[in-house]
């Protein structure tokens, strides 16, 4: 599904190619990509609605699982912490996840490992 018809936001297809082209200009231009995983027990939409309106534009804000919501983030330097600090300021009942790559890391693991 490329957009969720809960939320609006991309769904877990267009989630997974936005994070494999985000590693590969993370891989070729030395910047790096930031994942952060949202886990929302309750206010999806209000909590999808507060992500979408208060990150960059650039940042891809999707949803990944059922109560699960994600945002990739691409930055020259540093770590996710910036990031993800921002998304619990947006989503302060969430329970926030997130790792960092250079662009080695594969879309799967990424997924799967975050902090």
């Amino acid at each position: 599904m490329l957009h969720d018809p809960l939320t609006g936001l991309p769904g877990h297809a267009l989630l997974l190619d936005r994070l494999e082209q985000a590693l590969i200009r993370a891989k070729t231009r030395g910047t790096l990509v930031s994942l952060v995983l949202v886990e929302v027990d309750d206010a999806l939409i209000e909590v999808a609605s507060n992500l979408r309106s208060g990150l960059r534009p650039d940042f891809t804000v999707a949803r990944y699982r059922e109560t699960l919501l994600a945002v990739i983030a691409e930055h020259d330097f540093g770590d996710g912490e910036p990031i993800a600090e921002l998304v619990r300021d947006l989503a302060p009942n969430a329970h926030i996840h997130w790792v960092t790559s250079d662009g080695d890391t594969s879309t799967e693991d990424m997924l799967h490992f975050p902090e």
